[in-house]
This record gives structure tokens, sequence and C-alpha cells, in this order.
């Protein structure tokens, strides 16, 4: 039986939260007090997590399956939370890899259409929160209730005005400009909504697509460095937190080049 503490703890789900960077957030949500759930596809990863982090609330689904996408969030219906975070993504180089059918539909799934299912569902579970909140707050006079929060994790690659860009830049360029029209639709609910556009993060997934080692990438930053930007975006409401600086800087200076040589510049490895 859950005490009292954890009963009144917020609640934040993190899909994709079983690794990298969604595992990371939870994990540093878990150890400032809140109640966490996670979403992943794979078997093993959600059996690690249920066995090193017994008290983590764990949910199977593929995310490329529109039954099983519907199934998760008829699961999470009953569920009160105060924050989700989408950081699942599928990724792969499109300057040496040619994507084949089945590439391009896993990335447009999970990077756009599963992002898109996601936060319609997650916004309204909240705005009905908010309305909620209001009224208890009305009827106990209590001045300060929970911030609620959608946050995105898109990519940095987003921030390019590229139009040749990759499917995978395009789809995050998508998840940014998303994310901009539901902060705007949800602030008069008093909802906050952050989208994170990093750069390169040290995870085992990038440096798996790297033949183990992730260290040639520019301005690549450990995972503790980028959660810490990301909590830190967070708590100041940030609409869209570009980093490292470094990177920042790069992709503006990128922006302002004659789209021709931009061109011929990202084509080049």
């Amino acid at each position: 039986m859950p005490n009292s503490d954890v009963n009144n703890a917020q609640h934040l789900i993190v899909v994709g939260g079983t690794s990298g960077i969604g595992l990371a957030l939870a994990l540093a949500h878990q150890q400032l007090g809140w109640q966490v759930s996670v979403v992943g596809h794979s078997a093993r990863k959600i059996e690690r997590i249920e066995r090193d982090y017994p008290t983590i609330q764990t949910y199977g689904c593929d995310l490329t399956d529109i039954d099983q996408r519907q199934q998760l969030l008829s699961d999470l219906e009953t569920v009160d939370f105060d924050r989700l975070i989408y950081s699942a993504g599928s990724y792969l180089n499109e300057r040496v890899i040619e994507l084949d059918k089945a590439d391009s539909d896993r990335m447009l799934a999970v990077n756009l259409q599963a992002f898109q299912e996601v936060f319609s569902w997650a916004s309204q579970q909240l705005k009905d929160q908010s309305l909620t909140n209001q009224n208890a707050k009305s009827l106990t006079n209590h001045s300060i209730m929970p911030k609620l929060s959608l946050i995105c994790i898109a990519s940095i690659a987003g921030t390019l005005d590229y139009p040749y860009a990759s499917l995978y830049a395009k789809s995050k360029k998508a998840m940014i400009a998303t994310a901009s029209a539901y902060r705007l639709a949800l602030a008069p609910y008093n909802i906050q909504v952050t989208c994170i556009a990093s750069g390169y993060v040290d995870t085992q997934a990038l440096r798996d697509l790297n033949e183990g080692d992730a260290s040639h990438k520019p301005f690549i930053m450990t995972t503790q460095k980028a959660v810490a930007h990301i909590m830190q975006a967070i708590d100041e409401d940030v609409e869209l937190a570009i980093f490292p600086r470094p990177m920042r800087y790069l992709t503006r200076l990128l922006n302002q080049l004659p789209k021709p040589l931009l061109h011929r510049l990202l084509k080049g490895k």
C-alpha cells in the first residue's frame, strides 16, 4: 500500500523513458521525489528497469503500431500526471544510409505521428486536470497548485532552415513547430510547453550508431550535462531550449548561408 507521501507526489510520464535521455530524466525526477512512469518498446529494457528501479511504473508499447499506441493511451486514461515528456526518437544517418520503406515508416511514426497523437491526448488530459485544479483552488483557498507541463525532446537538427534536410531533421522541425503551437494554445490553462533541441548527447544509442565511439561528434556532451540543461529549461519555462551554446551559434551561422552552399556543406561527410 503506497504511503501518503507517494500519493501526494507529482507524477511524471516519460514516453521513450527506458534508456538514454528519457531514462536519465525519469531518474532525475525520481530523485526529486516525483512518482515516475516510463513507456518503452524493449522487453529487455523494461525488465531491467523493473529489477533496478522497482518503484517506477513501466508500460510496453511499440509506437510504430497504431493499435498499441491507442491501447497505451487507453491504459493511461486513469493515471493522473503533472508532466509528460516525449523522449522517443528514431534516427539513422541519412547521409550515409539510404532509407528503405521500413526505415522511413518507422522514423515518421516515432518522430512525428506518435508524438502528435501522444501530445494531443496529453494536452486534453492536462486541460481537464487544470480545470479541476482551478476548482479545487477556489474551494480550498490554496494559492499554489502544481505546474502542469508537456515537454518534448526534439533536436538541434530541426532548427536548421534547410530545404533539403533529412526526414529526421524535417520531423524534428515539425515537432518544434507543433510544440510552439501547443504552448500558445495551452497558455490560458496555465500549462507549460517546452521543447528541447539539443546537439549530440553521448548516449549508448549514439555510440551504437558510430561503431561504439561517438567522441568525434562536434560539441558532444554527457548525458548528465544534457539532463542538467533540460531540467534548467523546464524550471525556467523556456519555450525552445537549444544547447550546447557552440552548436546554437553554429546553427545560427549556417542559417545565414545561401541555401546552395548550405546544401553542399551538409551533404559533405
